[in-house]
């Protein structure tokens, strides 16, 4: 099994979010690498891990919370190491060349990379919300999620291969779907396979010590407004 390794953390309980980045913890205010909204794993008194790291605004950086009885990662930067991580071990394939960070049309794209002799593009996702066992993304409207969506498509129909990637630090996952609420994303995502970009979500299981890649995920398309209003018309 792969694993992410993780420093030493230190436990605490989280008392309130103070704004989109900033969590007031009873050791004092936590960096939060994560803009979701986080409603239900964000509650009073939960406990969480936490990487001690003094700055002018902040004791250190939120990691881990406890939900369920389960450890889950609210890192979303560590998104992009996990799938780092899959790349040098050549789930893709071959790795020949890795690029991090590639501007493209005016955004950043997390990795360019020669896989198997082809040019590829890869962006990774963080995702934490989990209903019943299905992973959703994302927990917030993400316009830049759906604009990396089209550059990923533009480069796939140019003869690239191209892959999303989402990462869900969260073990009781079962499943995967984008939430058809964010339209806009959801449309970018159903373009985006059908310009053969590959979609792809893995469950992650955190633990203090480490973050544990363990499973792809199955991938649900969940009904969006314009299927079900389609579904109506037909009907009518």
């Amino acid at each position: 099994m792969l694993a992410l390794p993780l420093p030493l953390l230190k436990p605490c309980r989280f008392l309130r979010r103070k704004n989109r980045f900033l969590v007031e913890a009873d050791v004092g205010p936590l960096h939060l690498p994560n803009s979701g909204r986080m409603g239900e794993l964000l509650l009073p008194g939960t406990p969480c891990f936490y990487l001690p790291r003094a700055t002018p605004k902040t004791v250190g950086r939120l990691l881990l919370l406890e939900s369920w009885g389960v450890l889950v990662g609210v890192d979303a930067s560590l998104a992009n190491r996990l799938l780092e991580l899959l790349l040098k071990e050549g789930v893709f394939g071959p790795l020949e060349d890795l690029r991090k960070e590639v501007r493209l049309e005016g955004e950043r794209l997390d990795f360019s990379a020669r896989i198997g002799g082809k040019e590829a593009l890869l962006e990774a996702k963080n995702c934490n919300r989990v209903e019943g066992g299905l992973a959703l993304f994302p927990d917030a409207p993400t316009p830049r999620g759906a604009r990396h969506l089209r550059l990923l498509s533009g480069f796939a129909r140019a003869g690239g291969v191209a892959y999303a990637v989402w990462m869900v630090q969260h073990p009781l996952a079962r499943a995967f779907a984008l939430d058809p609420e964010d339209r806009v994303l959801y449309r970018a995502a159903r373009e985006a396979e059908g310009a053969g970009v590959q979609l792809l979500a893995y469950r992650v299981r955190p633990a203090l010590e480490a973050l544990y890649l363990e499973e792809r995920l199955p991938w649900v398309w969940l009904p969006s407004q314009e299927d079900l209003e389609g579904h109506h018309q037909g009907r009518g």
